[in-house]
């Protein structure tokens, strides 16, 4: 019985072990290049999904800017019921706006904080307005004001899309 003699057994044993030490460092490369390929799909899904939100940012602050001045329309035919509405249309996107830039930890930011206590107080004009009290609205001025918040929502869409194109 040559398949039971001690020189087969160990030459069986020997072959065994030169297959464990080729195949050890293999393994080792296969585990390398598989994370080394996870990592780079994690990174790729990052970068897509930074760019998603920015384009989402861009289009929901134009749709900002857009309100504004459809507002600003409102104010100068003097339809302030119109304008109201639309302002506060505007400030529930406002507010999204900016939660998403925080939770991005975007560079880039807009004192929200001015600019929705603003637009409060022009909304409560308008309400005070329509309610026949004797407060009086200046177009002028809160068509000014309207336009120094459309400047910087401008701003922020110009800061997005230049850390867009630098790939930030």
């Amino acid at each position: 019985m040559i398949f039971m003699s001690d020189e087969f057994v160990k030459w069986i044993g020997v072959i065994g072990s030169v297959a464990s030490l080729v195949g050890l460092p293999i393994a080792i490369w296969q585990i390398y290049k598989t994370r080394r390929a996870a990592e780079a799909a994690k990174n790729s899904a990052d970068r897509t999904q930074k760019f998603i939100s920015r384009n989402l940012l861009l289009s929901d602050v134009s749709t900002c800017t857009r309100n504004l001045e459809e507002i600003k329309f409102f104010v100068r035919i003097e339809r302030y019921e119109s304008a109201q509405i639309r302002i506060g249309d505007l400030i529930l996107q406002l507010i999204q706006v900016r939660e998403m830039l925080e939770s991005s930890n975007s560079s880039h930011q807009i004192e929200f904080k001015e600019t929705l206590s603003q637009l409060s107080i022009i909304r409560e004009d308008f309400e005070k307005k329509l309610a026949k009290s004797s407060v009086k609205i200046n177009g002028v001025r809160v068509n000014s004001q309207l336009s120094e918040i459309s400047d910087d929502l401008n701003k922020l869409i110009g800061g997005t899309k230049i850390a867009i194109e630098k790939g930030e």
